[in-house]
């Protein structure tokens, strides 16, 4: 039967944060998690590949060849080598971002079943974590130690990800949406505030899937949570290894800079919604940790992160 639910992300050197947001998605339903990885240094592509041995997930080793946008490339290597298309719906999703369903019983099924059948995507906003309070990065989970939040209409919320109905009908996949779409007919968009509206087939699909309007910010279907600085000796070390949305981080890709930092960490409020999952996470996640390959490579991942952490301290 194939799979209601695909989830599919690009990763590299996030092995510290991967086991929380495999159980978290999973909890939420996914069918199937497909996680590409990309010339690691901290032990990510060997942990992918002990929660693949156990059936977590699919794991998709994507060397880089010159010139090409790691996050597309492994995209593309999933959807080559794996059935994705045959999927109900589609979603890709950062190793920090997490989706947060507020209809029904939280489950991403509550979240597809609230689309008419015309709906071809659910659009959804993020909503921005900041660092606060957190000092230094230590080993643990993301998701309790982060919950103040940027103002609902900060700009960085009113970046989309969405959920695509029938992938098969688009050329492409980028990391906020499909792009490529191939009829030429409008698609049908079903919004995070429950209203609907139609895209333009004149205009190119990446620019009226990637940000939506800031005054039009809405959390009320769901949103996915975004720890995008953690605390700064995190932030930095991402930094250091470069973006996966462009082919080379240079002096004019980088995004991830100190304005950045600071532009978003600005706390205005506590959001503790995704906590409905605690309980169920925790559980995965001890139920992964009983494989000893996985607790193994874990625990190498965390070690490894620290050592390269450890120039970035103040």
């Amino acid at each position: 039967m194939p799979p209601r639910h695909t989830l599919i992300s690009s990763v590299k050197d996030e092995g510290p944060f991967l086991l929380e947001w495999v159980a978290h998605h999973l909890v939420l339903g996914f069918d199937r998690i497909l996680i590409a990885s990309n010339d690691c240094s901290d032990g990510t592509d060997r942990l992918l590949s002990a929660l693949a041995a156990e059936g977590y997930i699919t794991h998709v080793p994507n060397k880089l060849k010159p010139g090409e946008i790691p996050q597309h490339a492994g995209y593309e290597k999933i959807r080559r080598l794996h059935d994705i298309d045959a999927s109900a719906w589609l979603m890709m999703l950062d190793a920090d971002e997490f989706l947060n369903v507020h209809v029904g019983d939280h489950r991403v099924a509550d979240l597809t079943e609230r689309a008419e059948a015309d709906i071809d995507v659910i659009a959804l906003n993020g909503m921005f974590f900041t660092s606060q309070p957190v000092a230094r990065w230590q080993p643990g989970r993301v998701c309790p130690l982060f919950t103040q939040r940027l103002p609902i209409h900060h700009k960085a919320n009113a970046a989309l990800k969405t959920l695509t109905r029938n992938p098969a009908r688009f050329r492409g996949i980028h990391n906020h949406s499909m792009v490529g779409f191939k009829e030429k007919a409008p698609l049908q968009v079903l919004w995070g505030d429950g209203t609907r509206t139609q895209t333009d087939p004149a205009l190119p699909l990446w620019r009226q899937l990637r940000n939506g309007d800031i005054k039009a910010v809405s959390h009320r279907l769901a949103h996915y949570n975004h720890y995008g600085l953690k605390a700064p000796d995190s932030f930095a070390l991402r930094r250091s290894r470069g973006r996966g949305a462009v082919a080379e981080t240079n002096a004019e890709t980088a995004r991830h800079t100190d304005a950045y930092f600071f532009e978003r960490d600005q706390p205005a409020g506590e959001d503790l919604s995704i906590a409905r999952y605690n309980i169920e996470v925790q559980t995965r996640m001890a139920e992964m940790l009983q494989h000893q390959r996985i607790k193994r490579r874990q625990r190498v991942c965390e070690e490894t992160y620290d050592s390269l952490i450890a120039p970035y301290r103040r």
